[in-house]
């Protein structure tokens, strides 16, 4: 079953997927599974929610196809209040900030995401983070004949017997800004660390390996910082906040990435000063 749907101007959505996306904003369906959310207990937590693409584009989606609802971020809302930052919202008014044949959000959007992240923090916690400040530069083509994991949506497995008339796309890059997915080279001696869900440093086993999905994806990335900010930090992720990690890496004095939900058994083992989420809305279950 193909699960590119094709929009207007070349836009391109998922559909067809465990998520249900189209089926959460067309029609209203709650796929939250736990409506208290129980299991957000931390004390010191809060949430960073990315909007889907088709809310970003909604104008563009098919024929048929009409944005309603956002049932789950409406539970997320009632359950953490200000504690959650709705990324709609620094979002809406941007233009060419998500991929157009990819579901993720490109790295101009990514980089005013994290802008917003450290001044958000900076005025919460009273701190004097500065942002790495990055100019990006942009080229045309097709994103799937980079190395890179992205222009997913044009691979044959999600695309399946259909015909895209045109696959370009606009791909926003930094040379000092180091790719880190399917690019970064495991090294023993690094200051990047993988640990297994125990803790314990799996880097030596997996030295001269590519960071690609499976290894992220099973192990937490962390990294000690003696200079930066006395503050312990878990970032649970998912893929829109991998592909610009590397501007995260060096903010606080411990940091932890699980690309995971919230987990309680991790949080307690870590007791971690703070806990932050960066979930895509589509995520929200």
């Amino acid at each position: 079953m193909n699960k590119t749907l094709i929009g207007k101007q070349n836009v391109l959505f998922l559909i067809n997927d465990s998520a249900k996306e189209l089926e959460v904003h067309c029609e209203n369906l709650n796929v939250i599974y736990d409506k208290t959310l129980s299991r957000y207990d931390f004390e010191n937590f809060f949430i960073f929610v990315y909007p889907n693409k088709c809310l970003i584009y909604k104008d563009l989606l098919p024929e048929g196809y009409v944005f309603k609802y956002r049932p789950g971020i409406e539970i997320y809302k009632q359950k953490f209040n200000d504690k959650l930052f709705d990324l709609y919202e620094i979002l809406k008014d941007e233009i060419d900030i998500y991929y157009k044949t990819d579901v993720h959000i490109n790295l101009k959007g990514n980089y005013l995401v994290y802008k917003y992240f450290i001044n958000l923090i900076n005025s919460k916690f009273n701190l004097n983070i500065i942002p790495k400040e990055i100019s990006l530069e942009v080229n045309e083509c097709v994103l799937n004949s980079l190395p890179y994991g992205i222009g997913d949506l044009t691979w044959p497995t999600n695309l399946g017997d259909q015909h895209l008339e045109n696959k370009l796309d606009n791909f926003y890059f930094n040379d000092e800004l180091t790719w880190f997915y399917c690019k970064y080279l495991i090294q023993n001696d690094s200051e990047i660390r993988f640990l297994d869900y125990k803790l314990n440093d799996n880097t030596s086993k997996l030295e001269g390996q590519i960071a690609a999905w499976n290894i992220i994806s099973e192990n937490i990335l962390y990294k000690k910082n003696p200079d930066k900010v006395p503050m312990k930090i878990i970032i649970f992720y998912d893929s829109f906040l991998l592909h610009i990690l590397p501007l995260y890496f060096d903010l606080f004095n411990e940091i932890y990435f699980i690309k995971n939900f919230y987990i309680k058994e991790l949080v307690e083992l870590i007791n971690p000063d703070y806990v932050f989420e960066f979930r895509v809305e589509r995520f929200l279950a």
